[in-house]
């Protein structure tokens, strides 16, 4: 079989048209839907543009098997999407093909010249939209109505980063292939082993990616967003932290699938850059007491303590130093931490606004320091929302994961090739 298939290969994409009773052979029957040798071929060559290697008949062989299994899963979400009624419109289909257009620097209209440049018609080209249409739209409406996330949820993770703060975060793309059914095992690490290769010979992680990853952020290149150990496999953290940046990994194995990793970047979690954080800042200076006997330095002591119980914002902290007439004293403008000595950064970064800070002394006496603004880029980002929609984007994905494993057991599948 493997050499018929092989043979047909060569014919279609290197000796011309092919004769046309062997491009209507079934290569797969799934519940009521056949799936055609000229759908797997012309799937093939859609897949092997995707990875940006050159084409060639190795090349195509070694995408069969995964792009026909993703040929049957994609049968399975089309045939379960529209027994829930859903359809897709030719305005949408229309959109689709303007978001590729846009993808690959066309300008509208051109994408059917560019298409028939590359040899594919356009029919197979909107097949693949209309089924990636019509399965967002049903994860959307029948789905994402069952995950919640909840208060609760949010406040955990956020308090999740603040433990976590100093650690490692990582922005990960990944490839997950699932097995399905035991049995599959080994095609489907020998697969992952096949698109690692491909990868470290030049093709493009996102677009084998898009075309070969069984979860639903393969479309968008596989990219998994910033990362903590926590957050990961077990199997995987482990493996991502002996990365380095821009190492792709080898197949790992897991209970149910195996993964591939690229590691895009590596930072601290929630690490304020003092460089980016600027605060305005107001500050009282008591002079250092020298040779003073006990009682002075207490009735010192006192005073600071009364300025942190008593006083709040920065007009409070403004009359004080009117009332101290100190020239060490005074509103010291906008300044960036990063240019602050470190004695001082430290108690100012993450100061509340309005309240003083702890003494701290240095050689020029005792400081009281108070934020009356800051300009934080981190803290300016949308912190609960971003967290709330990575939960709700994951927790969709198990459903629409566990959905497709599910209509794949009960689905009559029978392969020809």
């Amino acid at each position: 079989m493997k050499q018929l298939l092989f043979a047909l290969l060569s014919l279609i994409f290197l000796s011309g048209p092919a004769a046309p009773q062997e491009l209507v052979r079934i290569a797969a029957v799934v519940n009521d839907n056949v799936i055609s040798m000229l759908d797997l071929l012309a799937r093939i060559k859609m897949a092997g543009l995707a990875t940006g290697l050159e084409d060639s008949p190795e090349l195509r062989q070694q995408l069969v098997q995964p792009v026909l299994r993703n040929l049957i899963e994609e049968q399975l979400q089309i045939q379960e999407a529209e027994r829930q009624g859903i359809v897709v419109s030719d305005e949408e289909i229309i959109s689709g093909f303007g978001m590729v257009e846009q993808q690959n620097g066309l300008r509208p209209g051109q994408l059917d010249g560019w298409l028939a440049s590359l040899g594919i018609p356009r029919i197979f080209f909107e097949r693949q939209i209309r089924a990636q249409i019509l399965w967002a739209k049903f994860v959307a409406s029948r789905l994402r109505p069952q995950v919640f996330v909840s208060e609760e949820d949010v406040e955990e993770e956020l308090a999740g980063l603040e433990i976590n703060r100093g650690k490692p975060e990582y922005l990960v793309s990944q490839i997950d292939l699932y097995f399905g059914e035991p049995s599959k095992a080994e095609e489907v690490t020998a697969t992952a082993h096949q698109l690692v290769r491909q990868v470290r010979a030049g093709a493009q992680f996102a677009g084998i990616a898009a075309q070969f990853s069984h979860n639903a952020i393969g479309g968008s290149g596989g990219d998994m967003g910033w990362m903590r150990e926590s957050q990961l496999r077990p199997e995987l953290a482990l493996v991502v932290a002996g990365m380095e940046v821009g190492d792709v990994s080898d197949p790992v194995r897991t209970i149910d699938g195996v993964h591939i990793i690229h590691l895009r970047q590596r930072r601290e979690i929630m690490a304020s850059d003092p460089s980016r954080v600027r605060v305005r800042l107001i500050q009282v200076t008591l002079p250092n007491l020298t040779g003073g006997a006990d009682d002075a330095v207490a009735r010192q002591s006192v005073f600071v303590e009364e300025i942190r119980d008593n006083i709040r914002g920065c007009e409070d902290m403004a009359s004080l130093v009117e009332e101290l007439k100190s020239d060490a004293s005074g509103d010291l403008g906008w300044v960036s931490l990063g240019d602050l000595p470190d004695v001082f950064r430290g108690p100012l970064l993450n100061l509340e606004i309005g309240v003083p800070s702890a003494p701290v002394r240095t050689e020029f006496g005792v400081h009281l320091l108070m934020v009356c603004e800051r300009d934080d880029p981190e803290q300016n980002l949308d912190r609960r929302g971003t967290i709330r929609a990575r939960m709700e984007a994951t927790r969709l994905e198990v459903l629409a994961r566990r959905l497709l494993r599910d209509l794949r057991r009960s689905a009559f599948v029978d392969l020809r090739v």
